[in-house]
């Protein structure tokens, strides 16, 4: 049997896809914020078979699959930040979505993967000259969902502002 290839295939751009985080026990009370200022993230999975000799030769058995996410962003003083770098020193767990704002589902939702686990590190390299880069990484518990998620107009606004007129802004000082 033999795959079809479609014509309209687009490529994927990684400037397209990015993470938005919130603290698992606040899930009732507040909405996922962004990573400001994020360069990488990596999905890594990896189902290790173990093998067993016999007197017929190796046989191999299924591995359970394991998921982690390794993340790499400028660092700011912000509160996503802050709540990271805590859930590091606190062991508390997250949940974690990555958005592909190219993967249009239509009614403004957009394909999106989610997933629920720990920070495993905090690294924050400081060196002259440079921004400062954190780099961190995320085991993630059991195996990461693929769904449509629902991306709000101040959601967007956390990733590019919007036009503004130049008028006085209502409510703002």
């Amino acid at each position: 049997m033999a795959l079809e290839v479609k014509t309209d295939t687009k490529p994927v751009y990684g400037k397209d896809r990015f993470l938005m985080f919130r603290l698992y026990k606040d899930r009732a009370t507040k909405a996922a914020i962004k990573l400001a200022f994020q360069t990488t993230h990596t999905w890594k999975y990896e189902a290790k078979s173990d093998s067993t000799d016999t007197k017929d030769g190796s046989i191999n058995s299924p591995a359970t699959p394991v998921a982690t996410l390794d993340i790499e962003a400028v660092s700011s003083l912000d509160e996503v930040n802050k709540f990271l770098a805590d859930a590091v020193l606190h062991s508390e767990k997250l949940e974690v979505w990555d958005i592909n704002l190219a993967d249009v589902k239509g009614d403004g939702k957009y394909g999106a993967t989610y997933g629920q686990g720990y920070l495993q590190s905090w690294e924050v390299p400081s060196e002259v000259g440079k921004l400062v880069n954190l780099k961190t990484a995320m085991n993630i518990d059991q195996i990461p969902q693929d769904g449509e998620i629902e991306f709000t107009a101040d959601q967007q606004n956390q990733i590019q502002y919007a036009f503004t007129d130049t008028k006085p802004v209502a409510g703002e000082a």
